[in-house]
């Protein structure tokens, strides 16, 4: 006898759905978010350009990555939650499936974008970080529990940021 599936929380689809939301307008803005944030003159952005000897543009362009990265944690965590019994591949199948729609939309469409296979690879790794990050988490250890609740914070930062760059006006 099979044993019934475990259900997924409404909390988990609440969050889902905010996030494909977010994720939607995020990725199908006009312009890129960033580009009314002034984020190449920020101290922390030189600072950083500061240290590493590079222009504050190659920083920003570093934390495009990390940012595109970290957007697609969710993407993982969901599918690590959802279903528990897949393995990562489900979690890369998923990161891979919508990072190409994001970019064929922002290559194809009407929208002051490009599109980046760098940004596909690091939407994937984001994927599977997130993915890994719940498996981690639920094992139990108290050390990958709070990697979890660190990785999480740091994600809702970077949304927080893409999602001033939707409402701060650009240039």
């Amino acid at each position: 006898m099979q044993q019934p599936r475990p259900r997924v929380p409404r909390a988990v689809i609440a969050l889902a759905v905010l996030y494909v939301v977010l994720a939607a307008a995020i990725a199908l803005w006009p312009r890129h978010v960033d580009s009314g944030l002034g984020v190449e003159t920020w101290p922390l952005t030189t600072a950083i350009a500061d240290v590493l000897s590079v222009p504050a543009s190659r920083v920003v362009e570093g934390a495009e990555v990390l940012a595109n990265t970290l957007f697609f944690v969710p993407v993982g965590a969901v599918v690590a939650v959802a279903l528990p019994r897949a393995s990562v591949l489900v979690a890369v199948s998923a990161g891979l499936v919508i990072a190409v729609a994001i970019e064929l939309a922002q290559g194809l469409g009407p929208l002051d974008r490009t599109a980046s296979l760098l940004d596909v690879v690091a939407d994937v790794a984001g994927a599977v970080l997130g993915f890994g990050a719940v498996r981690a988490a639920s094992s139990g250890s108290p050390v990958a529990r709070a990697a979890f609740a660190m990785l999480a914070a740091v994600v809702l930062v970077v949304l927080g940021v893409l999602l001033a760059g939707l409402v701060i006006p650009g240039s």
